[in-house]
């Protein structure tokens, strides 16, 4: 009988070409690279021609464009996002950006603006502070629709900023002022003279929710929410009781 087929494995199988024929691919392959390296890095096939700038609100597209240095008919391929993210974070205002290829001819700039919260006097200005107290806005005017800071840098600040930052925008636009002495002991001022004896900044949605009600249903000019589960208010804060008098 004949002998059985042989089997070949297919691994490290390569066709039986000479090597001219070798020679002639890896000249198609290495042609092919450098076309596409040309296409992509050095022709304008794929350059940019569109560049979209998105959730700017007082950061202007203008601006951003200038920080981003993209010219136009710069090769997609070429572009490096996080070299634009780098120079686009060079705007105080922005507190995050992202960039994206969008074949074959737009960049896509997404940016995304620190909240304004509250204002604190700094020397002869104003500076603008986000919900972390970082100032990325000083003027010489007094910003509108902001409460002012008074706390002492530290804890005392730390505090008063997690107050302000926290506060629905309808509470916010009531405050004239977040001021404290100690992290305990925040003290809110609206902009009808209602204090506020906040105190911590912990259970704020609690202290939020009664702070509401009392300010829809009474005229007081004092309420103290120190201690949540039994608040209280009062037409004047309370008068601390003199010291005894000195016995003779």
């Amino acid at each position: 009988p004949p002998p059985p087929p042989k089997h070949r494995s297919p691994r490290g199988y390569l066709p039986n070409w000479s090597r001219r024929t070798w020679r002639i691919l890896a000249g198609i392959a290495v042609a092919l690279f450098v076309f596409g390296m040309w296409l992509f890095y050095f022709s304008s096939v794929f350059s940019l021609d569109s560049l979209v700038i998105e959730g700017v609100r007082t950061v202007t597209p203008a601006e951003v464009g200038q920080r981003a240095d993209l010219g136009a008919g710069t090769p997609l391929a070429r572009v490096n996002p996080e070299d634009v993210e780098a120079r686009v974070m060079g705007i105080p205002a922005v507190q995050s950006v992202q960039v994206s290829r969008r074949w074959p001819h737009m960049i896509v700039i997404t940016v995304v603006e620190r909240d304004r919260v509250a204002t604190l006097k700094d020397g002869d200005q104003w500076a603008t502070l986000d919900a972390q107290g970082f100032a990325f806005d000083h003027t010489k005017k007094k910003p509108q629709g902001l409460p002012v800071i008074e706390a002492p840098e530290g804890p005392a600040r730390t505090a008063a900023m997690q107050v302000a930052a926290a506060l629905p925008a309808d509470i916010a636009a009531k405050m004239k002022k977040v001021a404290a002495d100690s992290p305990d002991n925040v003290m809110l001022t609206t902009s009808s003279g209602v204090t506020v004896a906040w105190g911590s900044p912990d259970q704020t949605d609690l202290k939020v929710r009664i702070l509401r009600a009392l300010l829809a249903k009474t005229k007081n000019k004092w309420i103290d929410l120190r201690q949540p589960s039994t608040p209280t208010s009062a037409q004047s804060s309370p008068v601390p009781a003199p010291p005894p008098a000195p016995c003779r």
